[in-house]
């Protein structure tokens, strides 16, 4: 086999866990491939060559002038870094040392982007992914980066056809994932799909759902989407003392109230009013609906229940309040956007209670021949 190796060993050469030595290098029509020498105790074969399409570090050449910081509190320190996508690894070389160092700083750097460490949990296990800032504000836009191995495709086998003394059958795939982080809360992760930016904006969905453009979005449409959201979020906190501007009372509400599922199979949808009084040690009490009492399709249950096991509030918003929860519809096969109720409780109906701003439990499916409905029914 005659090929020119523009470069080999500009590379990662390291010794993995389970395997031996690792190489990155490219060939002369720009291919990027990783070689990997495996070594095994069975004398009957005791070395293996296995070459992937592709690399599982974040840039070519493998090695860049970076910085890290170790810590937050720590000076930033110029090194040459390689960054694994595959095993999440921040691999280090300090001027001056050629020791390998597998390191976890706190903040890195490479070609001018920064990546930040961030710790979460699921399902009970700890773990910690770098985040790129791709927008800073009140509330951040964040991707993260990674590359798994994935068998070759068929475009990709006769893209690599001339390889064939190589015996590829893998390759690295790059994924990127999208979170929204308000301000110190955990990152979450989202997708660049009406439903998902609007679970995310919860607390401001009905006010957001118009901005959201009815095409594929791109990251400067959830870029826009936070500037509105945190200019919401602003003219929300200019009264802080007074219930309808608490995000976290609207946001543990909407989370115990749960759309019932068989009505949401029928398409059915609604809105529900909801009176209540919070006295003077913070407590919710005197829990009505205001609405007509749509018996047998749950709306009406759910919410009562939900006010009434909701935990105290600060007692400085001592008052006697009303909040409309809509129950809205959304068959992904109509493209039409979500089913919003349109029936609204007359003034005369509130007895002088706040008007809370409306918390929204969406409902979505995808089934077919689904006739959708709003309940509202008859006052008694």
């Amino acid at each position: 086999m005659t090929r020119l190796i523009l470069l080999i060993c500009t590379l990662l050469t390291c010794c993995l866990t389970s395997q031996g030595q690792i190489f990155v290098y490219q060939e002369k029509d720009g291919q990027i491939f990783t070689s990997i020498d495996m070594y095994s105790p069975d004398k009957t074969n005791p070395y293996q060559k296995i070459t992937q399409l592709g690399s599982p570090f974040l840039t070519y050449p493998v090695w860049q002038e970076g910085q890290v910081r170790l810590d937050m509190s720590g000076k930033t320190l110029p090194c040459k870094l390689a960054y694994n996508l595959n095993t999440n690894e921040v691999l280090c070389r300090f001027a001056g040392d050629s020791t390998i160092k597998t390191i976890t700083p706190e903040v890195f750097s490479i070609n001018g982007t920064e990546y930040v460490r961030k710790r979460g949990n699921v399902a009970g296990m700890d773990y910690q992914t770098y985040f790129s800032i791709i927008h800073n504000g009140p509330t951040k836009l964040l991707i993260s980066l990674s590359s798994q191995l994935y068998a070759l495709n068929s475009a990709e086998a006769i893209s690599i056809r001339h390889y064939r003394d190589l015996n590829i059958r893998d390759t690295y795939r790059g994924i990127t994932k999208y979170y929204i982080q308000k301000g110190e809360a955990a990152p979450k992760l989202i997708t660049l799909a009406r439903k998902s930016l609007l679970d995310a904006f919860s607390d401001q969905s009905v006010a957001l759902d118009a901005k959201i453009p009815a095409r594929q979005l791109t990251t400067n449409d959830v870029i826009d989407l936070i500037n509105a959201y945190d200019s919401l979020v602003t003219v929300a906190r200019e009264n802080p003392l007074h219930l309808s501007r608490e995000d976290v009372f609207k946001q543990i509400l909407q989370n115990k109230i749960s759309y019932p599922t068989w009505v949401g199979n029928q398409g059915i949808y609604g809105r529900v009013y909801a009176g209540f009084n919070v006295d003077s040690l913070g407590l919710i009490r005197d829990v009505v609906i205001l609405s007509p009492d749509n018996v047998g399709f749950g709306f009406t249950v759910e919410v009562k229940r939900a006010l009434e096991t909701l935990p105290n509030v600060d007692p400085n918003f001592r008052g006697s309040y009303a909040i409309p929860i809509a129950f809205t519809f959304t068959n992904s096969r109509e493209n039409l956007g979500p089913h919003i109720p349109t029936n609204q409780l007359p003034d005369n109906r509130l007895q002088n209670r706040t008007m809370l701003k409306e918390v929204a439990v969406p409902y979505v499916t995808s089934k077919s021949a689904i006739v959708c409905r709003e309940v509202w029914g008859y006052y008694k």
